[in-house]
């Protein structure tokens, strides 16, 4: 099985929400930890049918959307050996990534948010979790806003609020790789979000080839087994091998760090993450697929809120 087909099993959807503020907020650093915070909680109050029950006693805890998308684990010893101690939550939330960081009420935010496989289905459910986000607030300090629009990243609208009314534009991510499998001998990856990959404990971070593969492998195969109805048929160990053999030429990542609240703490986690570019050389054409749809589905941990989000470049 072609690695180029076994990534296009994967169907992504990337749709953009634009956020009205009615109040001012200054965002953090990184934009994507102020949604953290509620988005789960918002999930789970519009998708919740039994709210006084324990969701771990739930009879409709199988079907339901926020233990889907938020709280499901893995009971199968054979997943676990794939070093997946929950399954990869199917979405992302990207922040835009300037630098602005104080917006006053009444300007617009825009968020990208990407689905995969058939977690497609809920999008209406993460819509309306926008919406009732919305009327809590976001941030320390609870700046409310109002969801404007939904639409396809080139500008159609799929949701349109004060109607309420769905479109069916699509908004399907096509993947398309040289078919005259040109070949790439030096490729550039540009880290643009704090990127959580293990690293060997290292002051600065140097990531070696072989560990951003299988930590993108990690991430793909689990969405996969999870998320479609695909038999995984790909020999990924052929491919990991094969990594070992790419050289990091150049390196200049650096530690950055994240904030993140923890609900049931109530307390703020700070995490490390690296951005920065890396330039890897060798045969690197058969892992351009790869490579391409980690830009979608990004790579790491906590890659639900924004992280771990990098591009590639060709040079």
């Amino acid at each position: 099985m072609d690695l180029k087909n076994t990534v296009a099993y994967l169907p992504i959807k990337k749709y953009k929400f634009v956020l009205q503020l009615k109040e001012g907020i200054i965002f953090p650093d990184f934009k994507g930890s102020t949604f953290r915070r509620g988005f789960g909680k918002a999930l789970k109050k519009i998708s919740c049918v039994k709210k006084k029950s324990s969701c771990e006693t739930c009879v409709l805890k199988p079907k339901c959307v926020y233990d889907i998308l938020f709280e499901a684990k893995i009971s199968n010893k054979e997943y676990k050996l794939l070093g997946l101690a929950e399954p990869p939550r199917p979405f992302v939330l990207e922040p835009p990534l300037d630098k602005k960081k104080k917006y006053d009420a009444g300007e617009k935010f825009e968020l990208d948010v990407l689905i995969f496989g058939n977690s497609i289905q809920f999008l209406p459910y993460i819509i309306f979790t926008f919406n009732e986000l919305g009327k809590k607030g976001i941030g320390e300090t609870k700046a409310k806003y109002e969801l404007f629009s939904v639409e396809t990243v080139d500008g159609k609208l799929i949701y349109e609020p004060k109607a309420q009314t769905f479109f069916n534009h699509d908004s399907t991510i096509n993947l398309f790789f040289d078919e005259n499998n040109n070949q790439i001998n030096q490729i550039k990856i540009k880290f643009l979000t704090p990127t959580r990959v293990k690293t060997e404990g290292k002051s600065e971070p140097d990531i070696p080839f072989q560990t951003l593969i299988k930590s993108l492998i990690r991430r793909l195969v689990g969405l996969l087994i999870f998320y479609t109805d695909k038999n995984l048929e790909y020999n990924f160990d052929y491919i990991i091998n094969d990594a070992a053999k790419i050289v990091l030429q150049y390196s200049n990542l650096k530690w950055v760090e994240v904030e993140r609240y923890v609900t049931q703490q109530n307390t703020i986690m700070r995490m490390k993450g690296f951005i920065g570019e890396v330039v890897y050389q060798g045969d690197l054409t058969k892992f351009y697929p790869l490579l391409k749809i980690g830009e979608y589905i990004h790579v790491g941990k906590n890659t639900t809120f924004g992280l771990g989000k990098y591009e590639i470049v060709k040079i």
